[in-house]
Parts: structure tokens; sequence; C-alpha cells
């Protein structure tokens, strides 16, 4: 079964830098007494606005955690506006402290995790949790508290769903019928079974993480992009990374960009066609990008026609919650940690995303489960989420360069396989999609503005890292901004974009069809000795 990620946080790794930002803001009580005594005065304001039920609350309005018409009632309100007093100043106290920008970063990732462990909905002064409790006379906290030492007893100090085996990988989800046909020590090739009676004669080779499972990509038949992908007529191939052990810790870019171009010739060789158009997602992304510019560095056959980058950072200059909180004792320790393990484990990932998003990813399960005393619900979407993969100790390095030195912004300044990388050098056509809410990759970073040749196609969706992906042409509010990428920056590129109703699925498939060659008749495939799609790696622990 797949490792309970939010158990392990690696605190370890990162107290040295909160230790140093801790006393960064002691060191600013000297030199700033009167910009803490406006925070103190602010603060007061609003406590006595909340005393007096007069606190303006309705930033809360959409917040999931205080829908129940019981925090209307008179004390859990007052609860309510008591926990926003302290934290509506918060914003203005935080910028104006003259402490280093990394040190304010760590700051604001403690206050985060110290408004969302005191939210009022973690209490007895939940109205879910009193009313849950007194019509079970009690019996709501009991189920809870055990379920509380069962978790502890096994090793799950935070609450993660039962995974039972109601989602089967290649029953319930991952079901897209395909055949393994090439297994090396990287990955797995799945070609997938034709669903229309002709197809482009251009294959659609794609690139997932490595960082999770692929499956993602195929979760269910009304949510699987890849099955999408199927019903427009085009032919799909993907590749399905193996989980690394400690033998494979030098496994870093190079080899998966490597692995990718193993792949892309099989793709090309299976389907007897001279060109592939290719498609990332996230880090698979990067993978898919640097492939791109190695083959233009290295004056290699045109093998492809058109790329397609989802949720891809190609300025890898990242301003997120992980990145900020992560200075330089951090990173170090935690290199020193993952070369001498081999690998960065599941747990700790999954950990680093999980505390990205406390209040949805860390309290309300743990409200469920532990006051709720009620059985987390498992869906497609939560196994997935709870099924991390490992990352080979070099290849943690080589991102740990890409996120230091954004070496993707200047021609040359990073070197893979013997070839110099310009980005620049890529004149294929592009179509990029990002997502506004993403708290993973912020959208700004996958605009590809000038750090890419060709032409390109930009896209932005409305919804999270996660959520963005899942978005079928049946989503109901669904609607994307979408234009050529001609602009300089992001923002300039927003200001001219067009609004579009609906799913980014048949945007991109459309443009994928445009550069995927000529309708043939849809092979048949008898091949493939591997074994049935998902295939073996996809189920590797």
């Amino acid at each position: 079964m797949p490792e309970h990620p939010h158990g392990r946080l690696p605190t370890t790794t990162i107290g040295a830098d909160v230790s140093s930002s801790l006393l960064a803001l002691l060191r600013s009580l000297i030199r700033q007494p009167c910009h803490h005594a406006d925070y103190l005065r602010r603060s007061l304001s609003k406590v006595l606005l909340a005393v007096q039920g007069r606190l303006d609350l309705s930033t809360l309005n959409d917040d999931p955690r205080f829908t129940h018409p019981g925090w209307q009632a008179a004390l859990p309100q007052r609860a309510l506006q008591l926990w926003q007093a302290w934290q509506l100043p918060l914003a203005d106290w935080l910028d104006g402290l003259e402490v280093a920008e990394h040190e304010r970063a760590q700051l604001r990732w403690l206050l985060v995790q110290l408004a969302a462990a005191a939210s009022p909905s973690n209490s007895l002064l939940n109205p879910e949790v009193a009313e849950a409790a007194r019509q079970s006379r009690g019996q709501s906290l009991c189920r809870g508290g055990h379920n509380l030492w069962s978790d502890l007893a096994s090793g799950r100090p935070f609450a993660q769903p039962n995974l039972d085996t109601s989602h089967l990988l290649g029953r319930d989800i991952a079901c897209s019928p395909g055949r393994v046909i090439a297994r090396h020590a990287e990955f797995e090739l799945i070609c997938y079974q034709p669903l229309t009676d002709q197809v482009h004669d251009k294959p659609l080779l794609i690139v997932p993480p490595p960082i999770n499972r692929f499956y993602l990509l195929d979760l269910t038949p009304d949510t699987s992009l890849i099955r999408y992908a199927l019903q427009q007529g085009l032919q799909v191939y993907l590749i399905s990374w193996r989980n690394p052990n400690p033998s494979h810790c030098n496994w870093g870019l190079a080899r998966y960009v490597s692995a990718s171009q193993r792949a892309l010739n099989e793709c090309l060789l299976h389907s007897a066609s001279a060109q592939a158009t290719l498609t990332g997602i996230c880090s698979g992304g990067l993978i898919a990008a640097l492939l791109c510019a190695w083959q233009a560095a290295s004056d290699h056959t045109r093998q492809l026609s058109a790329f397609s980058l989802l949720v891809t950072p190609l300025d890898t200059r990242l301003q997120t919650d992980v990145m900020r909180l992560s200075g330089p004792a951090t990173r170090q320790r935690l290199r020193q940690r993952v070369w001498r393990d081999g690998y960065l484990d599941a747990r700790s990932s999954g950990a680093a995303f999980g505390w990205m998003r406390p209040e949805q990813l860390v309290w309300t399960p743990a409200v469920t489960r532990y006051a709720l005393g009620q059985e987390l619900k498992q869906s497609p979407v939560t196994t997935w989420g709870h099924d991390h993969t490992r990352l080979p100790a070099q290849l943690v390095e080589d991102l740990f360069d890409l996120l230091d030195r954004d070496p993707l912004g200047q021609p040359g300044n990073l070197q893979l396989n013997g070839e110099p990388i310009d980005l620049g050098a890529v004149t294929l056509p592009s179509w990029h999609l990002a997502a506004r809410r993403d708290h993973i990759v912020p959208w700004q970073n996958t605009y590809p503005g000038t750090r890419l040749g060709g032409e390109k196609v930009f896209n932005l969706c409305h919804s999270g890292h996660i959520q963005g992906l899942l978005c079928p042409p049946d989503h109901p509010r669904a609607h994307f901004q979408h234009g050529n990428a001609n602009a300089v920056s992001a923002d300039d590129w927003l200001a001219s974009a067009s609004t579009v109703q609906g799913s980014w699925w048949p945007a991109w498939s459309t443009w994928l069809k445009q550069h995927s060659g000529e309708l043939v008749d849809a092979p048949v495939h008898t091949d493939g000795g591997h074994g049935p799609a998902p295939g073996l790696y996809v189920q590797q622990q």
C-alpha cells in the first residue's frame, strides 16, 4: 500500500533556517519597536470589534470549514471573529519587518501553520462537532479518540483515509485499454488501444512527472485525459516511470531525458511514423522541454512536430511557500540526507505538499477522523494523492540546481549529455497550460515568454495544480484564458487574452491534431509481450 505522506514533515531539515528567522524576528523587536507596537494597537482594535460582534467576516464566506449554520450562533461567531482579529493586520506587519526575504517567507509559513492549527473549526466550538457529539451521546468523540490512538500506534500521526480495495489500478482507475510494449530500467512504455476507426498518423508521447504516478491522467473513464485524447483520434503512448530505489541514486535529469529519447524512438518505431508530438506535465514537462532543447543542440533528426507543456515551470525561480521556506541550511541538510539514503522518500515529498495547504490537507481530515469520529472518504483523487514515489538523489540535486540558478534563463548555463541547453533554439510550435490557483507552480512561471522559441499558445485555467488537469468537457464551471504568447511578460499576456467558456481539453486536442498528420486506419496492436496497461512499474512500492 502507498506510504502515508503527511506523517513525516522533514522538520530536522528546516529547523536551522526557521530558528534563524525567529532570531531575526527577536532582533527586530529592538530595531522596530514602533512597528510592533502599531501591530498590537491595530490587533487590539480588531479584538474590540470582535468582542462586540462587529468584525467583518466576509472573507470567510467561501471557506468550507465554516458553512455549517451553527457558526452563526453567538459563541462560535465570537470565536471566529477573535480568530480573525489577530490575523487581519498580519500581512502589513510582516511586510514591514526589516528581515531578509527568505526569513520573511519562513515567518509567513509559520504564521499560516499557526492560524490553521488555531482555527475554531479544530475545537469543540465547531458546531458540527458539537452536534455530532450531542446526537451520538459522545460516541463520536470516543470513535475519534480510538481513531487517533490507532493511527498513532500504526505510525500515522495525521489523519489519512484507510486505503482499501474500492479503487484498484487497472479495474477502477488507470483502466484505459493498452499494452506495455517496452520495459527498461527507468520506465515502461505503454501503447493505448485506439478508440476510433481512424487515427492521426503521428503519435502522441506523454511524459508524466517522476514525482507522482502517471494515472492522474487516466483516473476514471470520465476524467481521463488519456481516454479523451484517444476518443479524438490520437495515437497515445505514455512513459510510466519506475519507483527508484537506492541503487538508482545517480539517476538525474540527464538520465531521465535520455530515457525519454529512448521512449520516443520506440514510439516512432512501433507506430511506423517519422514524427510524433510530445506532451509533458509538471516536472515531466521540464524533461520534455529539455529533450526538445537537447535535440535542437545536437542537430538530432527532426522527430517532433510539436509539443505541449502542462503546468510546467520554464522559469524555475518558484516563489512558493516550500521554496521560500527552504533556506541554505535546509537544502544542505536535505542534500546530505538524500545522498545518505539514495533517494528522497515518498513520505517526505508528500509532507512538503501537504503542509502547503494545512487547513485543507491536514486539519480538515483530522477534524473529520478524530473529532467527528468518521472515516475519511476515499476517492480516485485521494488514492492517487497518497500514492507518492521516491526521487533519486541526483534528480533531487538537479532540481535544486534548477531552482537555485534558474539556468534555463540563460543559454548554455545548463549542460545536458554533452550539449549546452538553449530553450530559445527550440523552434517547434508549442501549447502551454497554467493554473491560476496553482500553489505548486505559480502560473506566471509557466509562461514561455522569450525563453522559448517557435510559435507559442498560452492558456490559463482557473483551478489548482491538480484540479486544473481534471477538467473534462462537461465540467459545469470551466473556463480559461487563451491567446498567442507574444507578450514579453505573463501579466501583459493576460491583459490581452480572450476568455473561453468550457474545458481546455478540446482546445488542446484540436491544436495537437493540427500537428499530428493525416488520418489513417487505426492499427490493431496485438504485440506487447510485457503485459496489459497500466503495467508493473506503476504498482511498485
